[in-house]
C-alpha cells in the first residue's frame, strides 16, 4: 500500500425494522371515530391519527387512538379494516367514506376476524331490566 492510498471504512446498513401492520381506531372529542390501517414504525404510529383531513384539522391533544389488531402481514390487516369498516358503514358516527382494497386472496387462507365494537356502541346495549 502506498501513502496515496486510503482505506474508507464501510458503512454498515441499518437493519430494517420489522412492519408491524396495524387496525386501528381514532377518537374525535364529539364521539365520532375512524377506522384506519398503518404499517408506520413504532415511533411513527405514536403520532398518528390519520391521514384526513378531519384528523389533520383537529388538535392532536383532543384525540385518542385504539389499535384494534395487529398482524403480520398486510392483507390479513387490510381485509380486517375492511370488514370493520362494513360493518359500522351505517354508524352516522363512522367517519369512514372511502372503501379502497386490493388483496391477493391466497394469503388470506389462515385469516380469523376479530369481534370489535367502537366505545358506547348503542346497539349492543342490552337495558338493565333485561339483564336481571
Amino acid at each position: 500500500m502506498t501513502t496515496k492510498t486510503k482505506l474508507t471504512p464501510k458503512r454498515r446498513k441499518k437493519k430494517a425494522e420489522k412492519k408491524v401492520h396495524r387496525v386501528y381506531c381514532t377518537y374525535f372529542p364529539d364521539g365520532r371515530y375512524y377506522i384506519g390501517y398503518s404499517c408506520k414504525t413504532e415511533k411513527q404510529f405514536e403520532k398518528y391519527y390519520g391521514s384526513g383531513k378531519l384528523v389533520l384539522e383537529t388538535d392532536k391533544e383532543l384525540l385518542e387512538k385504539e389499535v384494534i389488531v395487529v398482524h403480520d402481514s398486510r392483507n390479513k390487516a387490510k381485509l380486517q379494516e375492511l370488514l370493520l369498516q362494513l360493518q359500522q358503514m351505517k354508524d352516522p358516527l363512522c367517519l369512514n367514506d372511502m372503501l379502497h382494497i386490493r388483496l391477493n386472496r391466497r394469503h388470506l387462507s389462515e385469516f380469523v376476524p376479530v369481534h370489535w365494537t367502537p366505545r358506547n356502541d348503542a346497539r349492543s346495549f342490552i337495558p338493565r331490566y333485561i339483564r336481571d
